[in-house]
């Protein structure tokens, strides 16, 4: 679902800039046989810079400037026409307002409709009576208004989307799909770059009898409680994924072998010293593994379960590297 609504964007923005290399072209052509240069030279530029965006969508699959372009030719050629031809040129103003929420992002489009709106206002004001200038001012408002408040409805709906597919529901770590999405990104940023990262797969010990002794949802506060206490202290840029029931996978980008044993040392000792109320300390087990040369995905996910295997092995509540 995530995937599809981020691809609707994609390509709804790609088609919208293959309508404005049309309607540029026309409308270019059509200010220069009335003479106005200045409209038509901008309507030109802009039909060269959606060419740009779709063949960088095409080719790149990126989205130029993030559509910020767009303020350099659309909004500017339609308040030349409304200072040139106010009749007429004012109707071209609702279509510039909704336009903004449709080629960019929500902040960037909010702020520069509020500024092409105030700009619209000025340039109308000198040529109409007040009755209808109030309407204008009315309608344009209420264009911008719904289609603020749509935009921020998807937006805040794909957020929830967001949320939803790629976090855990219980411990607000990421999930299965995403862990296999990440992975398969630094393997690639490895092959690459050669940038390094290392993967810590971890079991909580014992977990079961906490279940048993204690009920579920004692181990689901356990569950919640070890995670926020990963989450409080890795990085930004470092990942948890809840891995399986008890199971969690911790990726830690840019970062080398030895320096991911002595943080994962740290957390475990941190997770042991943990006072969880339940009347003992609750422990991990894990197996790490950093990124080699030729690895895929099942390769370096061997070799952690392999080493988490050999932490089990030995006793528990310690960490193993391979």
């Amino acid at each position: 679902m995530l995937d599809e609504i981020t691809q609707f964007k994609f390509r709804l923005r790609l088609y919208l800039s293959v309508f404005g290399v049309a309607a540029a072209s026309f409308f270019s052509a059509l200010q220069y046989s009335r003479g106005e240069t200045i409209t038509a030279t901008i309507s030109f530029l802009g039909g060269i810079y959606f060419i740009l965006v779709i063949y960088l969508m095409i080719h790149k699959r990126h989205y130029l400037w993030k559509g910020r372009g767009f303020l350099f030719f659309i909004p500017i050629t339609i308040l030349n026409i409304i200072y040139l031809q106010p009749s007429f040129g004012i109707y071209w103003a609702y279509v510039g307002v909704v336009s903004f929420f449709l080629v960019m992002e929500l902040k960037e489009a909010s702020l520069g409709a509020l500024a092409f709106i105030s700009a619209v206002f000025y340039l109308a004001y000198p040529h109409y009576p007040d009755y209808v200038l109030y309407r204008i001012y009315g309608t344009i408002l209420l264009v911008g208004l719904f289609t603020f408040s749509f935009s921020y409805l998807i937006e805040r709906l794909h957020e929830r989307i967001n949320q939803i597919a790629t976090h855990d529901s219980l411990t607000n770590t990421l999930n299965r799909y995403t862990f296999n999405t990440s992975i398969e990104k630094a393997l690639n940023e490895f092959n690459r770059y050669q940038t390094p990262a290392t993967l810590l797969l971890l079991d909580l010990d014992h977990f079961k009898k906490i279940n048993d002794i204690h009920g579920h949802q004692t181990g689901d506060y356990v569950l919640k409680k070890v995670s926020d206490l990963l989450l409080d202290r890795l990085r930004s840029s470092d990942q948890v994924f809840r891995y399986g029931g008890e199971e969690f996978a911790i990726l830690l980008s840019q970062t080398k072998l030895d320096i991911a044993v002595q943080l994962t040392e740290e957390l475990r000792t941190m997770v042991e010293s943990h006072d969880f109320k339940i009347g003992k300390s609750v422990t991990f087990s894990g197996g790490l593994s950093e990124v080699q040369e030729g690895d895929w995905v099942t390769s370096w996910l061997k070799r952690c379960d392999q080493a988490l295997y050999q932490a089990k092995e030995d006793g528990r509540n310690k960490i193993v590297k391979n």
